[in-house]
């Protein structure tokens, strides 16, 4: 190479190049903030031109709804699966779902993080806030009425209570306020989700079995 010449960036496939970009930009919103968080930033993390990160992303916002998609991404994979599964009662399948709420996700501390910043940038961000109500809790309130709707079919849970309005919410409800007690408490010092979880267990079989 003839001196003074700079090596060529390696060009890299979309997949490995979007995860290099999401965990840059994770980077960049975990220092700044949704609001002080900007493309240049993502760029010099990345250590790639500011053009590139444009390229996949438009907007600063469809940047971070990429980074919280791929967060919670398993989770919802690993509930559909179980609501899919065949050759299960609806019982065994929330059971699933429950453990799946309550596990320590692979990526804690960036989940943790991202939730916390929903909750502290929604009101200034209402765009935020409307695409996370559509996309996520929508998602999780479709998934478990899709379950408590199967319950009722096959006898197991109480229509009047699994057709209850605002009956999914319930449901997820205290599986949130778990991560809730532990951004406020920390770890140490929070409830032990498996306690958590076998209360909440509890409180759903009794008011829903038939």
């Amino acid at each position: 190479m003839p001196e003074g010449t700079l090596p060529a960036r390696r060009r890299l496939p979309p997949a490995a190049r979007l995860p290099q970009l999401l965990d840059a930009a994770f980077e960049e919103f975990a220092a700044q903030g949704y609001a002080g968080a900007t493309m240049t930033g993502v760029a010099a993390r990345a250590g790639v031109a500011k053009g590139l990160v444009y390229h996949y992303f438009p907007t600063k916002e469809a940047l971070f709804r990429a980074v919280v998609q791929a967060a919670i991404e398993p989770a919802f994979a690993a509930a559909e699966r179980e609501v899919a599964a065949f050759g299960r009662s609806a019982t065994e399948m929330l059971r699933a779902l429950f453990d799946i709420a309550y596990r320590p996700p692979i990526a804690e501390d960036r989940q943790r993080l991202l939730f916390r910043m929903m909750l502290a940038e929604a009101e200034r961000f209402p765009e935020i806030s409307a695409w996370y109500e559509e996309t996520v809790l929508r998602r999780e309130r479709e998934i478990i009425g899709a379950l408590l709707a199967h319950g009722v079919r096959t006898g197991e849970f109480r229509a009047e209570v699994a057709e209850r309005a605002g009956m999914a919410e319930v449901l997820i409800g205290p599986a949130i306020a778990a991560e809730v007690w532990r951004m406020l408490m920390g770890e140490a010092r929070a409830p032990a989700r498996d306690v958590l979880r076998e209360a909440h267990w509890a409180m759903v079989m009794a008011a829903l079995r038939a």
